[in-house]
């Protein structure tokens, strides 16, 4: 297995990269000294990130039971698959939407996977996307393991035992998602939200509540990217150090709406379903990753439709979309 690398950021903060089986590749976790010993994120529950993690700590003379607290920037299996390993001494905290992706709850992944099945037929996919859709979730699950849940993080928070760290709820990559922000040096710990050599997938999401309305993520996404100016260095969940956000921020906002202009235009001679225009511009790739190609499109719609350049109708139970 390859050495990742154990990189001293401030005397404060320690990274340390970890193997992940999935294509975006390695994670970058965070290891803050203050007044408790904070580790953001975790890795992935495999034997090669268990392997490295465990040595990076005894490289600093330190071992699970020595962690204070866990914080969590979002539910993704990369990010929270070794949680277990120190739930027995560290305190386990996130947003608290994170809590039933945390403890395994089956009726709430029943309910997403009832939602979406819905959902993805109302937009034109066939019944076997769907079916690899639901077995590509499975396969995400196996990297992690049922933990407790002992406190939620939200915006404005500060964080016990990490004086001058706040939390900025940073929502589109996943509901579930906050960043760590600190003011005294402009630092900020931002997961998956910011990312320098890949733009964050907006990934669609159920409601987390009945009578919700769907998350437009890729709106909330857009939203949380703003709140976030000003930061001086980004540290993030995967990737070299982001040392100009500000620019990457615009750059970001930027391709959305560039990308939003080439959807459009699929759309002006008839009107299509999210799915057909999905396979028109990802030929190659939606049908190896059919729910990341559709969260882009859908996304990408929902910027267009707040935009006022499309509109869409629903017609015996299928949802058209054209341009205007």
């Amino acid at each position: 297995m390859m050495e990742l690398p154990l990189i001293k950021k401030t005397a404060q903060i320690r990274q340390m990269t970890l193997p992940t089986p999935f294509l975006v590749g390695p994670v970058n976790t965070y290891l803050i000294w203050s007044d408790a010993l904070v580790l953001i994120d975790t890795g992935p529950k495999t034997e090669e990130a268990r392997g490295q993690l465990l040595r990076r700590l005894r490289e600093m003379n330190l071992r699970p039971k020595d962690i204070d607290r866990v914080i969590l920037t979002h539910h993704h299996p990369d990010h929270i698959g070794m949680t277990h390993v120190f739930q027995e001494h560290a305190d386990i905290i996130g947003h608290p939407k994170i809590e039933p992706w945390l403890r395994k709850d089956m009726s709430f992944f029943e309910e997403r996977r009832k939602f979406f099945a819905g959902f993805y037929r109302q937009h034109g996919m066939p019944e076997n996307w769907i079916q690899d859709i639901e077995q590509g979730n499975r396969y995400y699950m196996k990297y992690t393991e049922e933990n407790r849940f002992d406190g939620s993080l939200q915006e404005g928070d500060e964080i016990d035992g990490l004086p001058g760290w706040r939390v900025i709820e940073t929502p589109g990559h996943a509901e579930t998602h906050i960043s760590l922000w600190n003011e005294r040096g402009g630092t900020m710990i931002a997961g998956d939200h910011l990312i320098g050599h890949i733009s964050s997938n907006a990934i669609l999401e159920a409601p987390y509540e009945k009578n919700e309305p769907r998350p437009k993520t890729l709106l909330k996404y857009r939203d949380a990217m703003k709140k976030c100016r000003g930061a001086a260095i980004v540290y993030p969940g995967h990737g070299e150090d982001i040392t100009e956000p500000d620019r990457l921020i615009d750059e970001r906002l930027h391709e959305q709406t560039s990308k939003a202009a080439v959807f459009k235009k699929w759309l002006e001679e008839k009107e299509k379903t999210a799915f057909e225009v999905c396979q028109q511009m990802y030929p190659k790739m939606y049908s190896k990753q059919p729910a990341l190609t559709f969260s882009e499109t859908l996304g990408h719609f929902d910027l267009l439709e707040e935009l006022g350049e499309i509109t869409s109708r629903e017609e015996n139970g299928r949802i058209w979309y054209k341009s205007v």
